[in-house]
């Protein structure tokens, strides 16, 4: 992952606009006026390119069509000094109508997948939300396209598709 995150901030300026979610509006609105957070937004094309330069092949072959991609990291400490937590925050998911679909654990990080599904069967195009609980820091992808969740499990990997 700390690789992945070295390749974002590389293409961080290569930003495209986008309609964010309102969970996504929440962290970055009340973490915004700090240093230390770093959030930044890129095309579905240039998430293909991180992903594969990233070694994060399991993730890239799940990707079955990716228009946008959301990022955003955030100090645990941050949370603390705002008296929040990564669980309050998870309530906010819900209420923006996104649901859990899958639970990884993997080296002392805990991953959460979330989906909103949006259009028509034929013209899906799913808002996915992932959380990333770090030992340090949180971070959070706000993905539009289609995962095939399935293929995200790998050896090292435990995986729980609630869906």
């Amino acid at each position: 992952m700390k690789t992945l995150k070295v390749i974002l901030f590389v293409f961080a300026s290569m930003g495209v606009a986008s309609a964010q979610t309102k969970s996504y509006q929440t962290l970055k609105s009340t973490f915004s006026d700090e240093p230390e957070i770093h959030s930044f937004s890129f095309s579905g094309w240039m998430g293909r390119l991180v992903l594969d330069m990233a070694g994060e092949h399991e993730f890239k072959n799940a990707i079955k069509d990716l228009n946008h991609v959301r990022f955003i990291t955030i100090p645990r400490s941050e949370f603390d000094a705002r008296n929040l937590s990564v669980n309050g925050f998870k309530k906010v998911l819900q209420q923006d109508s996104f649901e859990e679909i899958a639970f990884v654990r993997d080296r002392g990080e805990e991953v959460t997948i979330y989906l909103r599904e949006t259009g028509a069967q034929q013209n899906r195009k799913n808002v996915y939300f992932v959380l990333v609980e770090e030992e340090r820091e949180v971070v959070a992808i706000e993905l539009r396209g289609l995962l095939d969740t399935q293929l995200l499990s790998t050896g090292n990997t435990t995986l729980l598709i609630n869906k």
